[in-house]
């Protein structure tokens, strides 16, 4: 089974987003940009949403240096 959730980073505010690979196109929630899937920065791939969240908040959480590890 491929990967369908893209994280990635939004190239304008480099906010972390998650993208359905379905789709051609993703609106950034934070500035509102339309950003084409192929132009995004690919962090990782995940099979569904729950896993895509979780990186999601992990990078969050080392990025603000809440990462208890």
């Amino acid at each position: 089974m491929i990967d369908r959730y893209i994280v990635a980073t939004c190239p304008r505010c480099m906010t972390l987003l998650v993208a359905d690979s379905r789709y051609k196109s993703k609106t950034c929630p934070k500035c509102n940009a339309r950003i084409p899937i192929n132009g995004l920065k690919v962090i990782k791939t995940a099979r569904d949403s729950r896993a895509a969240r979780m990186i999601v908040s992990e990078a969050k959480a080392r990025r603000g240096g809440l990462d208890q590890r």
